[in-house]
């Protein structure tokens, strides 16, 4: 009876502790989360055909990072197609003639699919350096443009800290035929002699986020 009655209070004293841990646990299993700072944020993008090449920038309008407290594990981002920057062209008939193409149904079609996406699958931690640019990580996602997605893998140097996670990238060099932006594609269309576009769009991103 003694027994039984030491056996109860045991476990009567053991059961809220048990609970704790299992809170403690769970609570330390989901670190703080992180909301993108548009301010700070952008997407940088070339273009390419023989004998020159386009450049410019697009804005991050929304995004969050999830992390486990030391490193992060998920994410997502949007980037506004209607924001579309060019850069290096100073005549501004030329420029505004270039943008007002880009946002058209031969690239981006923006009218219908006026945002991009980026949605986070995995995170690696793994050291390398190319073109002078070093990375701690590798990133895969799907990107979703034209409402078409794809699975994307690329080097990204991040840090974090209590207040923010920072990322940047070097060039991530995309197939931009793979979400049916066609225009003057050789793999499209046959007879394009120089007037084709480098099938290759090359973007990188440097993101900001704060600690919500």
């Amino acid at each position: 009876m003694r027994t039984t009655k030491f056996g109860m209070i045991a476990l009567i004293i053991a059961l809220p502790v048990a609970l704790m841990s299992f809170d403690m646990k769970s609570e330390s299993a989901n670190g703080p989360a992180f909301s993108l700072s548009s301010e700070s944020s952008t997407v940088n993008w070339k273009g390419m055909k023989p004998g020159g090449e386009h450049y410019g920038i697009i804005e991050v309008v929304n995004g969050a990072i999830e992390t486990d407290g030391s490193t992060v594990t998920g994410g997502s981002f949007t980037i506004d197609m209607n924001s579309i920057i060019c850069e290096d062209l100073s005549n501004e008939t030329y420029n505004q003639k270039l943008v007002g193409h880009l946002k058209s149904a031969d690239f981006f079609h923006t009218e219908e699919y006026p945002e991009a996406y980026f949605t986070i699958t995995k995170v690696q931690k793994q050291m390398s350096a190319k073109d002078g640019f070093s990375a701690n990580h590798l990133v895969t996602g799907d990107l979703t443009i034209r409402g078409n997605k794809k699975e994307i893998s690329f080097p990204a140097n991040i840090k974090m800290d209590e207040n923010m996670v920072y990322a940047k990238t070097g060039e991530i060099v995309l197939d931009r035929t793979e979400w049916d932006v066609n225009y003057q594609s050789k793999k499209i269309f046959a007879n394009l002699k120089d007037s084709y576009i480098n099938d290759e769009m090359i973007v990188s991103l440097d993101l900001s986020f704060d600690r919500k």
